[in-house]
């Protein structure tokens, strides 16, 4: 490794003084690529190894499922290589997670019927939201704004906080009367929660004295990775654990925090040792991840656009003093088009891949799927290089694909009452209105909501068009109702049609045929359950390397299908890294988007997300806008964006249609000195 090992030696003392604090509450400052993530496995190991701290005893969260799951595997393979197998006792998971688990643990869950399923996006849209619009007479789009209202108050305690969008009609109190009226009816109905309200329970519950939340988890030590992108309810539960006692370990970056759609709140990390005067701080300065040409241009856009308060930090790259030095690459380009930009960027990725660099070292990050992802793709696929463009699975969620997830998912969990009412809607000739008074009757005459599907119908309340259409799904839990997710696809796809057929069109079961064509038959359907779940194409691809795998016992390499490039939103990017990163579009209405432009605080959440997406890039960055580009069928002369100069990098009109051979070489040798 260039980086010598007396670089490696000072940031590890920095870092290990981070590791090892006693103190009872600790701030860790990150920068990106600054060894966080070897902090937080120091510690456990340290706390497990010299402090025998019992591993149940200790928890560690982060803000998403992905990001926990990645710090879950560092942790524990960091601390067995450390004689430290035990550590599979530390609870590794989302904030989210541990208070439903408390809530669980405690009774609360006990208010539903069973175990409340938790809704995702399309079952908020395509079943609360509409139910709530059709009972109160309310347009979609105002669904949405009265649920996002009650999400906000969920996450921060106060109604209209400022980052909720200003509305042009203010939600007004009869709908949010209404709101929760309809609210508490139809959880109760469908036995689940929205995802903003789970932290709200669990906090509300400990602040009354009716949870001791020490007691329930058993902790000692709570470490909280990427705390910046927490929200005041958040920051409430972790002060309640600090005021129990509980040793509290915070990392994060303000500079990173990108979510305010979701109500991050990075005063939490900013003021943390001034509400804890008794903290310690420790910051990480040294950035192993980005070349000085990197490194410095991100950080010229975070001086420039620097947020109130903003925790100071001095980050310098080891590259700038690694032997050899590795200055790294950024170029700044103009195109005349987004098709000349396209171009390029698919001929560089086709030049890099031509000199050996792999596919998935390689990034595309876009802030605009609509505007801008069909030229990249064109570009791509007019060379037949792969890429894992993140995109929603487009029969997923259509109606059939969703029927299907559900007759997996009531496999697994038959008292998954959200995937019942499923079943019911979707079907063809099935309206929301029946569906809606279904619920409704059930409520109103005390029925639980699953029963009607398993046990005989009691006589004068349902419609001969409400039973008519009880009786299908009844008629497809009959089929299902020894089936094993154990199975595979061949064993079931008969039996599959014999479902489908009698609810969907012929088109539609051909476009589900269409779609199991490409798939290993002896795929399980627990295994397709899970690809359905899921929009990560790099999660799909694993699912199916493994299949492959276990088809083909002799089949050693771990990545049996081809690797691609990355095409990822900027918001996605985070947690990520890359050797080559492009960043095309950066013009005004593009990034800042129309929207952002008008608030002062988002377009300072823009220039953090700029910084976060120059920042995953290791050995070169190449960022770009173009002059012209046709947006929403005018073709409109664009502006660069207000963050270009700010990375002090001089942009110029690219009139080739991929990098130059000296600019290819020149990368290539930044990445064989990483």
């Amino acid at each position: 490794m260039p980086i010598t090992p007396q670089q490696i030696q000072a940031a590890k003392q920095i870092q290990d003084a981070a590791a090892q604090d006693t103190n009872q509450t600790v701030r860790l400052v990150a920068g990106p690529g600054t060894g966080k993530s070897f902090v937080i496995e120091g510690r456990i190991q340290w706390l497990l190894a010299n402090l025998n701290v019992p591993p149940q005893n200790i928890i560690a969260i982060s803000f998403t499922r992905a990001a926990s799951k990645d710090l879950k595997d560092r942790i524990y393979d960091y601390c067995i290589k450390h004689n430290q197998p035990n550590v599979t006792n530390v609870r590794v998971s989302t904030l989210h997670s541990l208070a439903l688990y408390i809530l669980r643990r405690t009774g609360n869950l006990n208010l539903f019927p069973t175990n409340p399923i938790i809704l995702d996006d399309w079952e908020l849209t395509a079943i609360f939201d509409s139910e709530y619009g059709r009972n109160n007479k309310v347009n979609p789009s105002r669904c949405e704004e009265i649920r996002r209202d009650h999400e906000a108050f969920w996450s921060t305690g106060n109604w209209n906080p400022p980052n909720l969008p200003v509305l042009k009609q203010p939600i007004t109190a009869p709908e949010r009367t209404s709101f929760n009226a309809f609210y508490y009816q139809r959880t109760q109905a469908y036995s689940c929660v929205l995802p903003g309200e789970i932290i709200r329970m669990c906090v509300s519950q400990i602040q009354a004295g009716l949870i001791d939340p020490v007691t329930v988890l058993g902790v000692q030590h709570l470490i909280v990775d990427e705390v910046q992108d927490l929200n005041q309810c958040d920051f409430d539960f972790i002060d309640l654990l600090i005021q129990r006692g509980v040793n509290v370990f915070i990392s994060g970056d303000d500079d990173q925090s990108v979510y305010s759609f979701r109500h991050a709140f990075p005063q939490g990390i900013q003021s943390f040792i001034t509400n804890y005067p008794n903290s310690t701080n420790h910051v990480l300065s040294d950035c192993f991840r980005c070349t000085p040409s990197v490194l410095n241009a991100a950080v010229g856009i975070i001086n420039t656009f620097p947020s109130s308060n903003r925790i100071p930090k001095n980050l310098v790259s080891l590259y700038s003093n690694s032997n050899p030095i590795n200055p790294g690459f950024l170029q700044a380009n103009i195109f005349r088009s987004p098709k000349q930009e396209a171009t390029f960027i698919a001929n560089s990725c086709q030049a890099f891949i031509n000199m050996g660099i792999s596919p998935k070292d390689i990034m595309i990050l876009i802030s605009n799927k609509r505007v801008q992802l069909k030229p990249i793709t064109d570009a791509l696929d007019n060379l037949n290089i792969g890429y894992d463009a993140n995109q929603r699975e487009d029969f997923k969620d259509s109606n059939l694909g969703r029927f299907l997830l559900s007759v997996f998912r009531i496999l697994e969990n038959i008292n998954d009452y959200i995937s019942h009412r499923v079943l019911l809607g979707t079907p063809n000739k099935i309206g929301l209105a029946t569906c809606c008074s279904i619920t409704d009757k059930v409520i109103t005459n005390n029925i639980n909501y699953t029963t009607v599907f398993y046990n005989t119908l009691p006589n004068g309340i349902f419609t001969k068009r409400e039973v008519t259409a009880i009786n299908k799904v009844k008629s497809t839990l009959q089929i299902i109702q020894n089936w094993s997710l154990n199975e595979t696809i061949n064993q079931r796809v008969n039996d599959i049609d014999q479902i489908l057929l009698p609810s969907f069109s012929q088109t539609e079961v051909n476009g589900w045929r269409a779609f199991i064509s490409s798939m290993p038959l002896d795929m399980s359907l627990n295994e397709l359950k899970d690809y359905l779940q899921t929009d990560s194409q790099e999660t799909k691809d694993n699912i199916i390397n493994s299949i492959l795998i276990r088809l083909n016992q002799t089949t050693t390499q771990s990545n049996p299908l081809p690797e691609k490039v990355r095409i990822i939103s900027l918001h996605s990017s985070k947690g990520l890294s890359a050797k080559v990163v492009f960043i095309p579009g950066l013009e005004e209405t593009i990034f800042p988007n129309s929207y952002a432009q008008q608030i002062p605080g988002l377009v300072l959440e823009c220039a953090r997300l700029f910084y976060v997406a120059m920042t995953r890039a290791k050995a070169a960055c190449i960022i770009s806008y173009t002059q012209w580009r046709n947006l929403y069928g005018n073709l409109a002369l664009m502006t660069p964006s207000r963050f270009c100069s700010s990375t002090g990098a001089v942009f110029r009109q690219q009139n080739n249609n991929v990098l130059t051979t000296t600019e290819l070489h020149t990368i290539h040798m930044s990445i064989t000195n990483l």
